[in-house]
């Protein structure tokens, strides 16, 4: 069976929901993100770029740098996330590629999915990282 959020995507959420639960002046290192949440750092090093190249978080350079979220929490939204990361879902070819079938306009089932992916598109949107942070404590 195919996936329909990949290992990457799920991560990306869960590594803004943990940086959702500081300050915005703070930040954490991404070897300390990654021991948190279970990751490798090439791994989270991978996430992390996409997100800062997509403006979900920002990197501090140094020493003592770091990353944080540079999207309020309670305005990033999963799908924002998803976004960035690459997230480019369809429940059905036909929602993708309309010219593969000559039923499209009268066709029930494709008006059924075409309403199951705008309900979830609609609920990642409404999904703010704000409601779902990941705080150290849950995690110790």
């Amino acid at each position: 069976m195919a996936v329909f959020i990949k290992r990457e995507y799920d991560y990306a959420i869960r590594i803004c929901a943990y940086l959702a639960g500081f300050n915005k002046k703070e930040h954490k290192s991404v070897p300390e993100v990654s021991k948190k949440l279970y990751l490798t750092v090439p791994f989270t090093t991978k996430i992390v770029h996409k997100l800062k190249n997509n403006n979900v978080i920002e990197t501090i350079q140094g020493k003592y740098g770091g990353i944080r979220l540079k999207v309020s929490p309670n305005k990033l939204s999963f799908y924002d996330i998803l976004y960035a990361m690459g997230f480019d879902m369809t429940i059905n070819e036909c929602l993708k590629n309309p010219s593969i079938c000559p039923l499209i306009d009268y066709c029930k089932v494709h008006r059924f999915f075409l309403s199951q992916e705008d309900m979830i598109i609609e609920t990642l949107k409404s999904a703010t990282i704000n409601n779902y942070i990941i705080t150290d404590e849950e995690l110790a």
